[in-house]
């Protein structure tokens, strides 16, 4: 016998949506708890984390209206995940006012231009650079919107992988 969780396509959607927080949560645990116990390194955690954390900020966000709480969400279905919880909520994709991200952006800049193993017009530096110029034209209480984070997170990212691709290649032997 076949048993409907549903009646209607709005129904199901929401389902599936459930379905899919309830996935990142408990993915984003596993993965937390591999990284703390060092069984993956943080060249692997580093990026399946923001990834984790860009997924869930974006269908959280979507359903804001269905899901006011994510820490209710998680009670709600017996969910143990203190530190997905934490990383997907508290410290995730947090940092979008100014005076947070001025002083990391300006110290990334510095230890950059540091490398001399980096061209001058070496596109991370530029980007980094972009949006410090950005942000200072900026009030310190300022945040970014949404998208704006999510450009500098991709900003970021991509500059971290061109900076590792222009590292040079020695092998330990």
């Amino acid at each position: 016998m076949e048993v409907k969780l549903w009646n209607d396509k709005s129904e199901r959607e929401t389902y599936e949506n459930f379905a899919e927080i309830y996935a990142i949560i408990k993915t984003t645990e596993k993965l937390e708890k591999a990284y703390i116990r060092d069984i993956i390194s943080s060249s692997t955690y580093e990026p399946e984390c923001q990834k984790l954390i860009a997924h869930f900020k974006t269908l959280a966000s979507a359903l804001k209206d269905t899901i006011p709480s994510i820490e209710r969400f998680a009670d709600t279905y017996k969910m143990d995940c203190p530190a997905a919880l934490y990383r997907l909520v508290t410290s995730g994709l947090n940092m979008v006012a100014v005076d947070q991200l001025h002083p990391l952006l300006t110290d990334l800049s510095l230890s950059l231009n540091k490398l001399s193993i980096l061209p001058v017009d070496f596109e991370g530096k530029m980007k980094v650079n972009q949006w410090i110029l950005m942000l200072s034209k900026m009030e310190a209480a300022d945040e970014l919107k949404e998208e704006q984070a999510r450009q500098l997170h991709f900003d970021l990212e991509s500059s971290y992988n061109s900076f590792m691709a222009a590292l040079p290649n020695r092998s330990i032997g």
